[in-house]
């Protein structure tokens, strides 16, 4: 790790406009802090210097100056890119989950098997909190969990999630109508700095939702939550052992330990 991490934070901060401070609050650390680092006064340790990277959504190689950004994040940075790239593709785009962000109406993707990217809100904790909405624009969907009930609805695109207003309700039952709900991890990039992903797949007597969302935090809580003891919970014996840890935190590094072990992630498939 040299100084010129400073200079990378910095560059990635402005590119995304985020403030200091916004970063700062995201990590639990003064303002003070990331001032230091983008002046090269001091230098985050290595836990920081991986949560950098996962907001930035880069690698850590990249992060810390050793590889250019990728195809991916030159292919989705900046708006008018990003719009451009969608017109070109409309009609395949709607039909992909993994532009399910973009898609006008969601409902024919769960028809279809599709794997949608999605808040998932347990009572009033909303998931994921820092995303990938920061270069391809806010899940337009949202799967809560309160009390006996699961609703999927439909949400505004491109606004903060807690103030988003529902738009269109996608379905609606109660916990006792859940057979079981299957848990998998994927990857974005095939070196360990790279994004992971929670795959989720509720199993109702009627349908299955496919569903995908930017944080392992996600089957931590859902492991752990206890509105979900009641339920059949499906996720691979390696990864069910990690998920058993007190420790979020220590949950979610031990995931990504094992990135070895998780395949690449194809959003556009339910399975």
């Amino acid at each position: 790790m040299t100084v010129e991490i400073g200079t990378q934070i910095k560059k990635f901060r402005q590119e995304q406009q985020v403030s200091q401070q916004e970063l700062a609050d995201h990590l639990n650390i003064s303002r003070q802090t990331i001032s230091k680092w983008e002046l090269g006064k001091s230098l985050p340790d290595l836990e920081n210097v991986i949560r950098l990277a996962e907001y930035f959504n880069i690698s850590v190689d990249v992060l810390l100056g050793r590889k250019k950004p990728g195809f991916f994040r030159s292919l989705f940075d900046g708006t008018e890119r990003r719009q451009n790239h969608m017109d070109q593709h409309k009609d395949e785009n709607n039909k992909a989950a993994f532009y399910s962000a973009y898609a006008t109406d969601i409902k024919p993707l769960f028809l279809e098997k599709q794997r949608v990217n999605t808040f998932i809100r347990i009572e009033e904790a909303i998931f994921p909190q820092a995303t990938f909405s920061k270069m391809m624009g806010y899940a337009n969907c949202l799967c809560s969990f309160s009390a006996d009930q699961v609703r999927i609805d439909q949400i505004g695109k491109f606004k903060v999630a807690i103030n988003i207003p529902l738009e269109q309700r996608i379905a609606q039952f109660s916990l006792s109508d859940i057979i079981e709900i299957k848990l998998q991890f994927g990857k974005y990039f095939r070196n360990v700095g790279g994004n992971f992903v929670t795959l989720i797949d509720i199993v109702t007597k009627d349908q299955t939702y496919y569903f995908w969302g930017e944080s392992l935090k996600i089957a931590y809580v859902i492991w752990h939550h206890k509105a979900f003891s009641v339920l059949n919970i499906q996720i691979d014996q390696a990864f069910q052992k990690l998920l058993e840890r007190t420790s979020e935190e220590e949950v979610v590094m031990a995931i990504r330990e094992k990135a070895e072990d998780i395949p690449l992630f194809y959003a556009n498939k339910s399975f």
